[in-house]
């Protein structure tokens, strides 16, 4: 029997008979799939391979108790954002200790706000070492911050955009609504990480005004005193931005 056949005639004696032992053996002659997920975000994300393969087989026994053959899926594609969900909610897991450090948070406001007050003085924003030693901290302890920063901005893609509509998040303002399904919430977890590499092709100005409008909630009004232009013009901008990165998204799908 070939291995497609055998992974669905087992899919299909367990979904007669769901007992454990039956989703097991789904379970086991799938572990290709986990293998190969886990080989992607492992060399995604620098962390041991047999650890995210670990995590990916509890994705893939919920994919699995839950998958609902009447959803037009296959179980290799329903099961996919299973995987990667449950191994990067590991990921999300072992990095949880920096994002509630509030002083780091501080210090990040305070940098933003001092480089604030030099552009508005038409001074040069300052370099690492300079803004460390303004804040009166070390220049590694900055660079730390920074770090934590870009982890902010990926999450805050969820939170509300203040586009048309301002109470929708970002991360759904550039992506399909349509047909979330069954798996839409771990889905979010790729279009997040999606999302960010199609901000970083915006130019920087435009990755600017994004950024402030989705992170610091920046009124239109002074998004275009930022960058010389009218509020309106901000605002088309903005728009321009995120059609550009919808385009990338659609791209990448």
């Amino acid at each position: 029997m070939a291995v497609q056949d055998q992974q669905q005639w087992l899919l299909s004696r367990y979904l007669k008979d769901p007992n454990r032992a039956h989703r097991n053996a789904v379970v086991a002659a799938n572990l290709p799939l986990v293998w190969k997920v886990a080989r992607r975000e492992s060399e995604r994300s620098g962390h041991s391979f047999e650890d995210l393969a670990q995590e990916g087989v509890r994705g893939l026994i919920k994919a699995v108790e839950r998958f609902d053959p009447s959803l037009g899926n296959t179980l290799s594609t329903a099961a996919v954002p299973w995987i990667r969900g449950a191994m990067r909610h590991y990921l999300r897991d072992r990095c949880r200790v920096f994002s509630g450090a509030r002083s780091v948070i501080e210090l990040l406001q305070r940098g933003a706000a001092l480089q604030r007050r030099r552009e508005q003085q038409g001074l040069s924003p300052m370099n690492d070492s300079a803004l460390a030693r303004a804040l009166g901290c070390s220049q590694q302890r900055w660079q730390e911050a920074q770090a934590l920063q870009t982890c902010l901005r990926v999450a805050s893609l969820d939170q509300p955009g203040g586009g048309s509509d301002p109470e929708t998040p970002l991360v759904e303002q550039l992506s399909d609504q349509q047909a979330p399904g069954q798996y839409g919430w771990l889905e979010r977890c790729e279009l997040r990480r999606q999302l960010w590499r199609g901000l970083k092709t915006l130019q920087a100005s435009q990755r600017r005004l994004v950024l402030a409008r989705v992170l610091q909630q920046r009124t239109w009004q002074d998004l275009g005193a930022m960058a010389g232009i009218s509020a309106r013009a901000a605002q088309r901008r903005y728009q321009q931005a995120c059609g550009i990165v919808r385009q990338q998204l659609v791209g990448a799908s």
